[in-house]
């Protein structure tokens, strides 16, 4: 190793590693490890480890193994092309956008509303809304490992539970922000995060229509990574009666400011009367597929 390659900052770490006095200037510090018996062993064992991987590599048989393999992955990877390719767009060989991604949705037999896929989207690591692009759709497929439409469509029951699971959700609705949000902006459109809210939270925040029916009336900023997060949170963790509600908690200012009208609304109308205000009902698109 060629230490006056290095920064002082890495001559520090490796001198501290190593129990050797870290303090000084870049050349002091060369000198004590070139003259440091515990740095020429380590410095010794590291060349060693390297030329005996080099030699098992040198070693090992070559088979036509890993070109099997590729030549398997190619097939998987031409199987799935041919179903993107029933849905690009005529105009582009890599994106699958509105038309196609309704025919992709009509095809599978969901809605293109439906909560669904926004799994599958998350399984694609797709980048943006509204808009596959073939390599997004051939790692999504890959993944759920599927090479027809038929196989993707059974694996619907799997996704769905997926949002219904609070550990597998909590990913997912992350994912969701990003997703959603124009991708020249860092924070979501409040429309859009209210469509998304009324899809997702059901099952996992009691008092959504409230705070739904609150963001609409007072709300004219879009939403903050944050503030997506902590709704989530909020709506796992707080009580409908606000009752384990912690003033001191360091909540964003939106949902201090939707605990504050709430409990005014408890205190005028009781707390059981402003609960009973809104049904309830969950989405179809939550159903589980038969």
């Amino acid at each position: 190793m060629d230490l006056s390659n290095l920064r002082v900052k890495e001559l520090t770490e490796i001198c501290k590693r190593l129990g050797i006095r870290s303090s000084g200037k870049k050349a002091e510090l060369v000198e004590r490890l070139t003259a440091s018996s515990a740095f020429q062993q380590s410095a010794g064992s590291a060349r060693a480890n390297g030329a005996n991987k080099r030699s098992a590599h040198a070693e090992l048989p070559q088979s036509g193994s890993s070109k099997k393999l590729r030549g398997e992955r190619q097939k998987t990877v031409d199987a799935i092309g041919r179903v993107f390719d029933k849905f690009r767009d005529a105009d582009s060989m890599d994106s699958i956008t509105d038309d196609g991604i309704l025919a992709f949705c009509e095809e599978l037999g969901i809605d293109a509303q439906d909560p669904v896929i926004l799994v599958l989207s998350w399984f694609m690591e797709a980048a943006a809304m509204c808009e596959f692009t073939r390599s997004e759709f051939v790692r999504g497929f890959e993944k759920l490992g599927c090479q027809s439409m038929d196989e993707l469509k059974a694996t619907l029951p799997l996704l769905r539970r997926k949002l219904r699971e609070p550990t597998e959700f909590a990913p997912i609705y992350s994912f969701t922000f990003g997703f959603a949000k124009d991708p020249t902006q860092k924070s979501l459109a409040l429309d859009i995060a209210v469509g998304l809210w009324e899809l997702l939270l059901p099952q996992y925040f009691p008092l959504l229509p409230h705070w739904l029916a609150f963001v609409k009336a007072n709300c004219r900023n879009s939403i903050s990574k944050d503030v997506w997060m902590q709704v989530l949170e909020f709506g796992t963790q707080i009580k409908p009666d606000l009752s384990n509600f912690d003033e001191n908690g360091a909540w964003p200012v939106l949902l201090d400011d939707f605990v504050t009208h709430l409990q005014d609304e408890f205190k005028a109308r009781g707390v059981a009367a402003v609960l009973a205000e809104h049904g309830r009902s969950e989405p179809a698109a939550m159903a589980v597929d038969s």
